[in-house]
Parts: C-alpha cells; sequence; structure tokens
C-alpha cells in the first residue's frame, strides 16, 4: 500500500458531518462503515467538474474531437483521487473564465448545481461560504508582484544612503538645539559662577562654533572654564563619531552590489500611483471591490486605481505590459516563478549574456494572501469523503511537491544577483553633481546682488560728489570768501581725493594696541572668528582678521 493509499484510510461517514464536533462525534466504526458504503456509491457516479484556467495550477484542454482534459496540479490532485475511488467525472467547460466576477462564471455555476466540484485553487472567501462549500485549504496562496528588474537601485543617492530619514533630521535638529544649549549654559555658568570669569560667547558665535564643527572647521573661540570646554569637547567628539560612521556606510554602499527595488511595502503601489495588472477574473479582482461593484476594499485602496485586468498569454503580459509599458504584473507566487524561469530558459537557448538573463525580478513581500481550496456545489454527497483524502494530501507535502514539481531548488533570479565587483555609476554621483551645480548658481546670483548694491553705492556716492558743499555754493555767506579762489583746489582734493591721497589701514600693531588716536576701530566677531572694523575715508568698513597670519599681510610702514 502507497503513501496516498494510506493517507486516505479515515474519512468523514456522515454527509451532515461538516464540522469538528460532528466529526469527532461520529464512532470510529462507523466511520469505517460509512466509508465503505460511500466509496461503493462513489464508483457508480460520473461527476460534473469545472474548472478555471491558471496556468500550472489548473486548465484543460478542448480537443476538436470533443474531448475536455483537465490539466494543472489541480486535476493532479483530482486524479489521485478518482485511481483511489474509481469514480469518473466529465468536465464542463465554463462559459467565461472567470470566478465570481461575472454572473455566469464557476461561483454561479456551484450555486445552481450545474457542476459537483470546482477542481482549482479557488480562494476560500466567508461570504460565498453559505452559498458554496470548500474543501480543506491546500494551501495558502500569496500573490506577489513581478516588475522589470531596475537599471539602478532605489536606494537614492549615494550621498544620502549611509542614514535613514529619520538620522538625517535628527542631524539637523541637534544643529539647531546645539548651538543655543551651549549658549544658554555658559551663560547661566557666568551667572551662578560670577568668581570663575567665564567669558559669554555670543548666541550667533556659538550656533557658528557648532555648524563650523560639521564641517571640520576650527573656530577662534576660546573656552575659559572647565564646563564650556567640555561642552564644545562633547560637540567635538559627536562629530568625529558621525563623520566616521558616515564615511564607512557611504564606502559600503558605493562597493557593494546590493540592490533595492523601488516599492518595499504593499502601500507604495499605490502611494507612487505605480500602474498594475493581473489576470481578469482571478481572486484579486474579486477581492479589491466590494461585490463587484466600484467601491474599493482596504485593499483596493492600498493598490490604488492604476490598475488593468487582462486576458492576455504570460508571454504578452512580459513582452506589452511590463516590458514597454513598464507595469507591474501581481500573481499567484508559484505561476510568476514559473512564468520567470521559463524566460530565462529561453533566454539561455538563445546564448544571451549571464547578466542579461534575468530581466524580471519578484518582491520577497506579498500583497495579499489568501487560503486556497476546492470548491463543491451545496450539500456535495461525498464532501466527507473528498476532504479527508484532501487533508492527508496536505499533510503528506504532495501538494506543495507539486505546486514546485518543475522549479529548481535554487532561487530564480534573486534580487541580489552576487556580483562581487560594482563600478561606480554617474547615479551614485548625482547629488554630488547637484550640491556642485547648486553651489554656483546660489553663487552667481549673491554675485548679482552684490554688483547691483555695488552699482547703486557708486551711483549714490558719483550723485553726492557732484554737488559741492553748501559753503562752495553760497561762498558770499563764509569766511572763506575772500580766500575761495586759492583754496577751492584744496577743498576739491578733500571732496574728491584721488586714489594715491586714500588712507591706507592702520598698522597691525595700532590695531591690537588701539590708542585714542583710533577711536573709530573697533573689534567685532563675525562668523565665529574676530576682526577689527574701522570706517575708511570714501571706502566703507573695513574689516581686518585678528590673529591669524593672514593679519599681516595688513601692516603698514611708512
Amino acid at each position: 500500500m502507497g503513501l496516498i493509499e494510506i493517507a486516505l484510510a479515515a474519512l468523514c461517514l456522515n454527509a451532515t458531518c461538516t464540522d469538528d464536533a460532528d466529526y469527532y462525534d461520529v464512532p470510529l466504526n462507523l466511520r469505517k462503515t460509512y466509508l465503505l458504503q460511500l466509496a461503493t456509491e462513489l464508483r457508480e457516479e460520473n461527476l460534473r467538474v469545472t474548472t478555471i484556467k491558471n496556468d500550472r495550477l489548473s486548465g484543460f484542454i478542448d480537443y476538436r474531437n470533443g474531448t475536455i482534459v483537465g490539466t494543472g496540479v489541480a486535476f493532479d490532485l483530482l486524479n489521485i483521487l478518482q485511481r483511489k475511488f474509481h469514480f469518473n467525472y466529465t468536465i464542463v467547460k465554463p462559459q467565461y473564465n472567470e470566478w465570481a466576477s461575472n454572473k455566469k462564471g464557476i461561483l454561479q455555476m456551484l450555486k445552481q448545481k450545474k457542476v459537483n466540484i470546482s477542481a482549482g485553487f479557488h480562494p476560500v472567501l466567508t461570504e460565498y461560504s453559505t452559498e458554496i462549500s470548500y474543501s480543506p485549504s491546500l494551501d495558502t496562496g500569496e500573490w506577489v508582484v513581478l516588475m522589470k528588474r531596475p537599471e539602478a537601485s532605489a536606494t537614492g543617492s549615494g550621498l544620502l544612503a549611509p542614514f535613514t530619514l529619520p538620522v538625517w533630521l535628527l542631524i539637523l535638529l541637534s544643529l539647531v538645539v546645539v548651538g543655543p544649549v551651549i549658549h544658554l549654559i555658559i551663560y547661566l555658568q557666568s551667572k551662578l559662577c560670577k568668581e570663575d570669569e567665564n567669558k559669554v560667547f555670543a548666541l550667533g558665535s556659538c550656533i557658528w562654533f557648532v555648524y563650523g564643527a560639521l564641517l571640520k572647521q576650527g573656530t577662534t573661540l576660546n573656552p575659559m572654564t572647565d564646563s564650556s570646554r567640555l561642552l564644545f569637547s562633547t560637540w567635538w567628539i559627536f562629530i568625529t563619531i558621525l563623520t566616521a560612521f558616515y564615511t564607512a556606510n557611504l564606502t559600503a554602499f558605493l562597493t557593494l552590489s546590493k540592490f533595492t527595488l523601488p516599492i518595499t511595502e504593499p502601500k507604495d503601489i499605490g502611494a507612487k500611483k505605480s500602474k498594475w495588472l493581473t489576470t481578469k477574473g482571478n481572486a484579486l479582482e474579486d477581492t479589491i471591490t466590494y461585490n463587484n461593484t466600484d467601491i474599493l476594499t482596504d485593499l483596493g485602496r492600498l493598490l490604488g486605481k492604476a490598475q488593468h485586468f487582462t486576458s492576455a498569454s504570460n508571454k504578452d503580459i512580459l513582452n506589452i505590459y511590463v516590458d514597454k509599458k513598464d507595469m507591474m504584473f501581481i500573481r499567484e507566487k508559484p505561476i510568476v516563478e514559473y512564468i520567470m524561469y521559463d524566460d530565462y530558459k529561453e533566454k539561455t537557448k538563445k546564448e544571451i549574456e549571464e547578466p542579461k538573463r534575468c530581466t524580471y525580478v519578484i518582491t520577497s513581500w506579498s500583497v495579499a494572501s489568501f487560503s486556497r481550496a476546492f470548491a463543491y456545489s451545496k450539500d456535495f454527497k461525498y464532501k466527507p469523503l473528498f476532504d479527508s483524502a484532501i487533508q492527508y494530501l496536505v499533510e503528506s507535502g504532495i501538494i506543495k511537491f507539486k505546486l514546485r514539481e518543475e522549479l529548481p531548488d535554487t532561487e530564480i533570479c534573486p534580487l541580489n544577483l552576487g556580483n562581487k565587483e560594482r563600478q561606480l555609476r554617474n547615479s551614485d554621483l548625482l547629488m554630488t553633481y547637484e550640491i556642485v551645480g547648486g553651489g554656483f548658481v546660489i553663487s552667481a546670483l549673491i554675485f548679482i546682488i552684490e554688483l547691483l548694491i555695488r552699482y547703486y553705492q557708486n551711483k549714490k556716492l558719483k550723485t553726492s560728489k557732484a554737488t559741492p558743499p553748501a559753503f562752495l555754493q553760497h561762498p558770499q555767506k563764509h569766511t572763506l570768501q575772500v580766500n575761495f579762489n586759492n583754496n577751492y583746489e584744496k577743498l576739491g582734493h578733500f571732496a574728491q581725493p584721488p586714489s594715491k591721497f586714500i588712507t591706507p589701514p592702520p598698522s597691525y600693531y595700532t590695531l591690537f594696541n588701539p590708542s585714542s588716536k583710533n577711536e573709530n576701530i573697533k573689534k567685532k566677531n563675525i562668523n565665529g572668528r574676530e576682526y577689527w572694523v574701522y570706517d575708511s575715508v570714501g571706502g566703507g568698513p573695513k574689516m581686518i582678521p585678528m590673529r591669524t597670519p593672514s593679519a599681516l599681510l595688513f601692516q603698514y610702514t611708512n
């Protein structure tokens, strides 16, 4: 006795035995007795069977002589039951190759009892359980997405890839918060511990220190107390660790061959308004709307309205919809794997290069999942007999084996092809180009603004120079009228001094040792650096950096 025969030894014996409680209430000897009775009656039966064309899962071939032969895994299971119980069956071809979306589909045939069994992997939906009955679950069907393999990873630009979005947001938040916090702590310390004579840095200086440290820039700020020095060193340590992690992750991202898809979960399909399609009349079509209306279910809203249902062949779906229209194909996982495997074998026969054979990829997650089973008409007499047999086929692993019988053990065209070498592409450096281009554009705009400001300042200065002083406009009212002709040249030099008479900047020594003669010199902290600022004659304010070698360039010697 074989494995299947042993698996079919115990069956529910009462046609009214529809739940587990009734099943176990029947004594074992009565079950066996009724088993023989049902099996004997079934030998004389010619069951009416229908099915849906669903690739390798189920289907039929209609020959010219009128003979219809069932195909697929579903009929492999039905033939196992036929050999065991020795019954006959006739295949009734459905008018429409649909499950429940049409009034003349398979569901209606079962309701009207035109057929006894629908041999196929049908979704077990509770809304139909009062009108038809189901066998024990054959398996859990997963609907996955098949799409054209993207040329580049969807992780994003290489400069942003090392950190996730929350990390980037927290870094930006720290840049905004840490500067004011440092300023506040130093200010409180100076108020509470006045004997330390701690120098309170301006808020702007603290903010520029935080920003400059992130870009590995130095600072002229010199904290005096241990607490303020600890604040500065803590931020430096944080930046050092942050940049080390960023550099390491960036190197790994640009050199490793890990690949990611543009969608990572089902809601991305609807959120990104991606176009997708599936075969007409399957379980997915029946579950994205309520009772075949235009009202979307939760699953329908998740996938969005960019949908299409087709009766085209698998080859046309790949060539027309997936390749040319860049649509996503949603179908049961075993079917999708067979489609991609057949495409791979065809390209291998054509001797296409190995890297170009895997042009499609399957998501590792499922869009939806349904329990699948055979469907019976209501009050099907031999339901207990079939249920027990199918249950043992499931438990023995025969159904799982039949679903992947012709597939290889290894994963077909995985997401990560495992390339050891990876050269950098322009797409990896795209954000680098954007930063450089953006910097040039911003600097050009600022330069244009500066030219406009300088133009209006010079225009205003020329207007003021063209107008002589009041005592020159009315010389008769001033005491200089007698010597007007003699002194006009001197006054003119005063109003419009030539370049050789412009007063040079003060000497470096006088800047750091200002005397009463240099009252117009002030020390200011600008962008975290200290400068001496003075008003030059006719040229506006000038800045000279302090305590830097470049300050020696401003040394003036008589």
